[in-house]
């Protein structure tokens, strides 16, 4: 009879759909090639939701072997699971492998229900150690992992370079074919092309760092593809960490072109861009946005300070070429995001507000996001003597995963996120969290971009001077917009003190959570009359025409996409259109005054806040699905 073993990867619901489990259906094909496994093993079934661990362990048939991968969302709650599995089934063997398991023995150290350690990417340990439990393998052997011995202690073998590249896959192998048959939600799917990343940054638990990319059997990608339209795969997630890196990458974007054209699937595509591939990159984003495939381009830069550069081990591109690129790409209608890590060593308060407020400055209006610098247990900067030598603190809480329900916490693993370091305080962190969050949305979103550009043009007051002046009339002299922005310093304040988390859930916008950038954003916009009256005020500082000033005020707000609302025409006495369409790609036209008519439309029909929130702000962040197009309708001379 053969010995019955499952694998568990319980995801997160991220509103109506789950993730196919990719890591441990990877280990599931690349093991059953075996002939030995494939007669004395069957994979019963993969657990792929934060199930209800006791009515989960119910449901397994004697199992002789369990593999959990570990991820942050997930760890917790797989040594709940394994550990009651352990009592229920002494003899059943527990394996722990994933990013979350850490480099040492020290899992096996402090959980005695855990058997064997997997470290690293995990295809062949795992294969190996079921051949070991057939008698054919012998754990010592065994490159990667570590294992408790039959006197209780812990061993650890050597660490041994993986070549492989030519890996089964779990779709066209059919490991998910039962999870597609009885699940209740749509799925999406990870795409893996090739593997490995030839950077060293020191935040980045990517694994065999400055490794050699291994890529992965082109042919075997594009069937995967296929496989994903055909099983009307909605969303994917390319996680290489470098796509656009090799020439064959713009063949796979041509796939999936394809298959969209043809199946209408998939429909959307995450990836992580090169960056030191722009030519290529551009083209791809191109040809993706031109058919509605891709969520924008990334021009990522984690900080412009050259301390924190030089303390993790990364470089930026140019300001030049950073303009170029944002000037290239506006011009044909793509969007851009730029990703920053607050938190790094080396950052200051004053460094990270400038730096933000830098990006405004070099022409990044689209999209920013400041990242959450959390530590990895496989990444160096999680190291003890890092930490000694940068003086990092962390907090631990509740698992910072957005546009996600919320769960239980016990179940839904804990982020460890670095609140201060050697240059940076925990009230520094959290003033510069706040200045963060407000600048996203009330830039990045829209909600006051229209009218910094021009207070910048017009008065020569830099970006950082207006949202610094702006977010201190907030806190001096508002009511409406200090709740939110008392709301946000709140929630960073407890969660410093151990006592919350750093997402934001309203059932105004639904049962999932949001950052605190979006959540303020949601709330002003909830909120709009009374939200542009205090701005309007503030504006007054500046513009002292009050014609100019209530024309600029009503422009702003009728830019900002509303529910239920896809297309109007509004009438205005300055051409604003063609003012900012000149500021957006870093020229001046003097704005002009004469009685125009613009037509503001998008294609996203939302029926309500809670549709608004998430077609919009979750998905559409990166592509401003937030702004509506703005185009002139009628033109008529000013009399």
């Amino acid at each position: 009879m053969k010995r019955n073993f499952y694998l568990v990867q319980a995801g997160c619901l991220y509103g109506n759909t789950y993730y196919l489990p990719y890591a441990v259906g990877m280990l599931a094909a690349f093991a059953l090639q075996d002939e030995a496994i494939r007669e004395a093993f069957v994979c019963k079934r993969i657990i792929y939701s934060l199930e209800d661990i006791d009515e989960s362990i119910d449901s397994l048939d004697n199992p002789a072997f369990i593999g959990f991968s570990n991820s942050i969302w997930n760890y917790d709650y797989n040594l709940v699971y394994a550990e009651k599995v352990k009592q229920r089934y002494p003899d059943c063997v527990i394996e722990f492998g994933g990013h979350h398991v850490p480099p040492t023995t020290e899992y096996l150290e402090r959980y005695p229900f855990i058997d064997v350690l997997i470290h690293r990417k995990g295809e062949e340990a795992f294969r190996d150690v079921l051949l070991w439990m057939l008698g054919k393998k012998n754990l010592c052997d065994i490159p990667n992992i570590a294992y408790r011995t039959a006197d209780g202690s812990a061993v650890q073998t050597p660490y041994e370079a993986i070549t492989i590249s030519d890996y089964p896959s779990p779709y066209l192998a059919g490991v998910f074919d039962d999870i597609l048959q009885n699940g209740e939600y749509p799925f999406s799917c990870v795409l893996e092309t090739n593997r490995g990343c030839p950077y060293d940054c020191i935040y980045c638990d990517w694994g065999e760092l400055h490794s050699k990319v291994r890529l992965f059997p082109l042919e075997k990608v594009l069937a995967e593809l296929s496989w994903m339209a055909a099983h009307k795969i909605e969303f994917v997630y390319c996680v290489d960490a470098n796509f656009g890196m090799f020439e064959r990458d713009m063949r796979i974007a041509e796939k999936l072109v394809e298959l969209k054209e043809t199946f209408g699937y998939p429909n959307r595509l995450q990836v992580s861009y090169a960056k030191n591939e722009p030519e290529r990159v551009f083209h791809i984003n191109r040809l993706l946005a031109s058919h509605g495939i891709g969520k924008g381009a990334t021009l990522a830069l984690q900080s412009l300070s050259d301390e924190v550069l030089q303390n993790i081990g990364r470089t930026n591109i140019s300001k030049e070429e950073y303009m170029r690129q944002i000037a290239r790409y506006r011009a044909h209608g793509i969007s851009t995001y730029t990703e920053l890590i607050l938190g790094l060593p080396g950052e200051t308060l004053e460094s990270f507000c400038q730096g933000l407020c830098t990006l405004l400055e070099w022409g990044q209006h689209s999209s920013v996001s400041a990242y959450y610098c959390e530590l990895l247990p496989n990444s160096r900067l999680s190291a003890p003597e890092t930490m000694e030598k940068f003086r990092i603190r962390t907090v631990s809480t509740a698992l910072n995963q957005y546009h996600c329900q919320k769960m239980d916490d016990v179940l839904s693993g804990k982020s460890s996120i670095v609140v201060s370091t050697y240059s940076m305080s925990a009230e520094e962190w959290i003033e510069a969290n706040l200045f963060s969050v407000f600048v996203q949305s009330m830039h990045h979103f829209g909600l006051m971009q229209f009218a910094a550009m021009y207070v910048r043009k017009e008065y020569g007051v830099s970006y950082y001077d207006f949202y610094t002046a702006l977010l201190q009339y907030i806190r001096d002299e508002t009511t409406l917009c200090r709740s939110f922005f008392d709301m946000a310093d709140e929630t960073l304040r407890s969660f410093v003190d151990g006592k919350g988390g750093l997402t934001v859930q309203n059932d105004l916008f639904g049962a999932i959570t949001y950052p605190l950038e979006e959540a303020v954003f949601l709330l002003c916009l909830y909120h709009e009359r009374a939200f542009y009256g205090e701005m309007t005020a503030f504006l007054r500082r500046y513009i002292e025409d009050d014609a100019l000033l209530r024309a600029l005020t009503a422009y702003q707000a009728a830019a900002i996409l509303q529910p239920n609302k896809t297309t109007f025409s509004a009438a205005f006495d300055y051409d604003f259109r063609a003012y900012f369409d000149a500021v957006l790609v870093n020229d001046y036209r003097p704005l002009e005054q004469r009685a125009v008519r613009y037509t503001f439309s998008t294609p996203f029909q939302t029926t309500g806040w809670e549709d608004y929130a998430t077609q919009i702000i979750w998905y559409g962040r990166r592509n401003c699905r937030m702004m509506y197009s703005c185009a002139p309708n009628t033109i008529t001379e000013t009399q």
